[in-house]
């Protein structure tokens, strides 16, 4: 009892020491190679606004985006992990608490001395002490973990709500499309019988039927890609949306317009907006904590058990001094010597599990800044396309009027006018696509730059 008295006391500076260091200090990430340009290649002036996409969302749109966090089962997945991080981190903070446990023992034999004859009951705790803030290090990489994975989990709702909107834009062209190549079709028909009439009365070659034979052949064909590519974007977006892929979903071709080229900020801002560049900094968080355990893990530890128990035992009770209740304290100080190299393994492990963690962050930090210098660039391409594009429609839509109008006075005959308005449909699909790639790119860059497309 004397000699625990004296120990006491000095397991208990040990563990106030352990407790008064302090916690490991991380440096700042930064890009290894690469460095941040002061601004974007494509000029982009002015702040960013994650709640600007620049065009909008109607009320139904909205109702499959919240469809979609609810049942897709990739979000549920992301979801399921951040819990499973959650949990981590109570088992790793439950750590550096003491444990407390409630035992009995109910026996009886013809033996005194036997252990068997032994009843009682007795509490039991323990508690290991943080000498050297190894259990911190470790509680401090669940926290990253932790935050980490709900940063993941931002991110994947914001990436569900862009790939249902896409999705959505890609259904809404295809719909749009098709009404185009039917007018397409019906107009090569309406051509075709025209030249028929014209070979019965010798206008006509067996050579021009037969071309214009096979362009209504060709145009068909077109239909009937746009059809099974429209049933396909129709189960992509209800596999979305976790439907079953029925490809029962409408659309009926319009989309919206798009503003002008939104403000980007500027490239440094980028790294601590977007959430998935913050959780790749949380893993690395992780991984310099992982290091400081391991390293730590080398130094001696120390642990605490007590215990108070009633016990009746004819063997105990034969000896004189020993009256219930018992009790007992003891300290356990435990310095590794040699354990096979584990110990250095186990930091050399912890190292390379922190130059992986930084490589990672280097390359989704350099693929998020490619992601937001193509969708500028894009964005300014696109705007190019999509003008002159309205262009040509708006000409070739003033040269169909200017064609009736000639066949009404007799200069041009039925087939030069529908010629022209085969030209303005074909150029109508041109444009719709242009408009259906900007809205797409504008999606993607928005998503690139951190925006959010959820309230």
């Amino acid at each position: 009892m004397s000699q625990i008295k004296r120990l006491l006391p000095g397991l208990l500076s040990l563990a106030l020491m352990g407790c008064a260091i302090a916690p490991p200090v991380q440096h700042a990430l930064s890009l290894e190679h690469a460095q941040l340009a002061p601004g974007w290649s494509t000029p982009s002036a002015g702040e960013f606004d994650a709640a600007v996409l620049g065009f909008p969302i109607d009320a139904s749109l909205n109702e499959l985006i919240a469809e979609a966090i609810r049942y897709n089962a990739d979000l549920r997945l992301a979801a399921a992990r951040s819990e499973q991080a959650q949990a981590a981190l109570k088992a790793a903070a439950g750590v550096m608490l003491p444990s407390v446990a409630l035992g009995g023992q109910l026996g009886n034999s013809t033996l005194p001395t036997s252990s068997m004859s032994t009843s009682g009951i007795g509490l039991v705790t323990s508690w290991e002490v943080d000498l050297w803030g190894r259990l911190s290090a470790e509680q401090r990489a669940a926290r990253s973990r932790l935050q980490a994975s709900t940063l993941d989990l931002v991110y994947a709702r914001q990436s569900l709500a862009a790939n249902v909107i896409r999705s959505w834009i890609a259904l809404q062209e295809n719909a749009g499309q098709l009404k185009i190549a039917r007018q397409m079709l019906e107009i090569s028909q309406q051509q075709l019988l025209l030249i028929e009439l014209g070979q019965k009365v010798g206008r006509n070659t067996r050579q021009e039927v037969a071309l214009h034979q096979a362009g209504v052949e060709a145009q068909r064909q077109q239909l009937l890609l746009l059809e099974q590519a429209q049933y396909q974007a129709r189960r992509a977006l209800e596999v979305l949306l976790g439907r079953y892929p029925a490809g029962e979903l409408a659309a009926d071709g319009a989309l919206p317009m798009t503003a002008d080229l939104l403000p980007a900020g500027i490239p440094s801002e980028l790294l601590s907006r977007r959430p998935d560049l913050l959780a790749s900094q949380q893993r690395f968080e992780a991984a310099f904590y992982g290091v400081e355990a391991a390293k730590r893990a080398r130094l001696p530890s120390l642990k605490l058990t007590g215990g108070v128990a009633y016990i009746e035992d004819s063997a105990v009770l034969l000896k004189s001094g020993i009256d219930n209740p018992l009790w007992a304290v003891t300290g356990q100080l435990l310095a590794p010597i040699f354990t096979g190299g584990q110990l250095a393994a186990q930091v050399e492990a912890q190292n390379a599990k922190q130059h992986e963690a930084l490589a990672a962050y280097n390359k989704a930090a350099l693929n998020a800044l490619a992601e937001v210098e193509n969708g500028l660039n894009g964005e300014k391409q696109l705007s190019a396309r999509y003008r002159g594009q309205q262009t040509q429609v708006q000409a070739l839509t003033l040269a169909v009027q200017y064609a009736a109008v000639q066949k009404q006075v007799g200069k041009i005959d039925d087939y030069q006018l529908l010629q022209q308005k085969q030209s303005l449909a074909a150029a109508q699909a041109s444009l719709l696509r242009v408009q259906s790639q900007r809205l797409d790119n504008r999606v993607a860059l928005h998503l690139a730059l951190g925006g959010q497309f959820l309230p």
